[in-house]
C-alpha cells in the first residue's frame, strides 16, 4: 500500500506545488495592482432591463447577425443580447475568454460599441497557465489525473492509517 501511496504522492506533489505557485503568484499581482479577488466586496445589483417584445428581438437578432455576417476576420460562434446595464446590447463574437474577439452593438440605434480591449497582462497569463487554458488538451489530461492521484493518496493514506491504528499506534499521527 505504501508503494501505491508513494507512486501517486510524486505527481500530485508536483502538480499542486505547480498550483500553489501559480496561486501565490496571482494573489501577489492582485496585491501590486490593488485589486480585490472576484465576487468579494459588496455587489451593486445590475440594472435589468425589460424584455423587449417579439419584434423587437426580431429586429435585434436580424442587426447582429448582419453585423456578424460582414466581419469576415471574426469566426461567430455566439449571439447574444443583453439586459444588463443602462441599455441593451447584442455581442456576437467566437466565445473563449475575455479579450476574445466580438463586436457589440447598441440594439437601440444598431451603432458598434467600442470598448477599450482587456489588457494582456501578467495576471492574465497566471490566469491560464493556473486553471490549465494555456496547456489544452495536454493542462486537462494532466489535472484529471493529478485529481486521480490526488483520490488514490486520500484513500491509501486512510487505509495506511486506519491499519497502524488497528494494530495497537494509537493517536492520530504516526512516525
Amino acid at each position: 500500500m505504501r508503494r501505491w501511496h508513494r507512486w501517486a504522492a510524486t505527481p500530485a506533489g508536483l502538480f499542486l506545488f505547480f498550483i500553489a505557485l501559480t496561486g501565490v503568484l496571482l494573489h501577489l499581482d492582485m496585491i501590486r495592482l490593488g485589486e480585490s479577488p472576484p465576487g468579494s466586496g459588496p455587489q451593486e445589483a445590475p440594472q435589468i432591463q425589460a424584455v423587449p417584445s417579439d419584434e423587437e428581438l426580431a429586429a435585434m437578432i436580424a442587426r447582429i447577425a448582419g453585423a456578424a455576417r460582414s466581419q469576415n476576420a471574426i469566426q461567430v460562434s455566439t449571439l447574444q443580447i443583453s439586459l444588463s446595464g443602462p441599455r441593451i446590447t447584442l455581442t456576437a463574437g467566437a466565445g473563449g475568454p475575455p479579450g476574445s474577439p466580438q463586436i457589440r452593438l447598441d440594439a437601440a440605434s444598431g451603432r458598434p460599441i467600442v470598448g477599450p480591449p482587456p489588457p494582456v497582462n501578467f495576471h492574465y497569463f497566471l490566469q491560464d497557465i493556473h486553471a490549465g487554458y494555456s496547456f489544452g488538451w495536454t493542462g486537462r489530461i494532466v489535472s484529471i489525473l493529478a485529481g486521480l492521484a490526488l483520490m488514490v493518496l486520500s484513500a491509501t493514506g486512510l487505509h495506511m492509517w486506519w491499519t497502524m491504528r488497528r494494530r495497537g499506534k494509537k493517536g492520530f499521527y504516526w512516525k
